[in-house]
């Protein structure tokens, strides 16, 4: 008969495979048995997050001890949200911005865009929380994947996010605009989706920051594509007005 320590061993040793598995977060209940995992949870190497949901844990962690929870968070969040709603997902353009400056600062509210989202908030660990809104997602030549996080790109979120985040996470939104070395895929974007008040907007945080060209290139580019759908208008009146006005040059004989 096995020793409690065997037993135990038997039960790490399950628990590592899962960990390779889910690159060390996120144990479905599921996948692991009930005596394994009451086991490990017994021994403090398994946390529960949510129903149905664990992260792995340290035996000599404090009770009530955030360590653990903030380390696996992201991770937890991307195999969570893949199996929820497979790849029919994406962070919020605000947080999918944050990760493209690098700031993994654990959210006290992550916000996930899906068209099978709920519009509720699950409660996490630790004060934090996930939001799933039931939304649109952007076409797939406007998303990115970072640690098996599904993110607006870096274009299409600038574009897509509140002009509240500019105030309230300057730093970020700094950072991020820093990335852009050539204004032409954010100005076809721009174009593509007739975003002039926010073509604007981003115009005046780039001149902000000291990246007057870069500022010119949209504002100018702008004003480029105004100018030619004015000049195709113009020219397809003054084809309608030669057409209507003038008489062939045989009438006048």
């Amino acid at each position: 008969m096995a020793t409690p320590s065997e037993k135990l061993a038997k039960s790490l040793e399950m628990l590592h495979g899962l960990q390779n598995a889910n690159g060390a977060a996120a144990i479905r209940a599921r996948d692991i048995t009930r005596t394994h995992r009451e086991r490990l949870l017994k021994h403090g190497f398994l946390q529960e997050v949510i129903k149905g949901w664990h992260i792995p844990s340290r035996p000599d962690e404090v009770k009530g001890e955030s360590t653990a929870w903030y380390a696996s968070f992201w991770r937890f969040a991307a195999v969570y949200l893949e199996t929820r709603f497979r790849k029919n997902w994406s962070l919020s353009p605000e947080q999918s911005l944050s990760l493209h400056a690098g700031n993994w600062t654990v959210p006290r509210q992550l916000a996930v865009r899906s068209p099978k989202g709920r519009n509720n908030v699950t409660k996490l660990p630790h004060g934090t929380s996930l939001f799933e809104l039931q939304a649109s997602l952007p076409d797939l030549s406007d998303m990115a994947e970072k640690d098996g996080l599904r993110l607006f790109s870096l274009e299409s979120a600038l574009i897509e996010t509140s002009p509240r985040y500019f105030v309230h996470h300057a730093t970020d939104a700094r950072a991020a605009m820093a990335m852009i070395r050539d204004a032409s895929d954010l100005l076809a974007r721009l174009l593509d989706g007739g975003h002039s008040t926010i073509a604007g907007r981003l115009a005046g945080a780039f001149r902000n920051s000291g990246r007057g060209a870069l500022a010119d290139h949209v504002r100018c580019g702008l004003c480029g594509a105004r100018n030619r759908s004015i000049h195709r208008q113009a020219l397809r009146h003054s084809r309608k007005v030669t057409h209507v006005c003038f008489p062939k040059v045989t009438q006048l004989i």
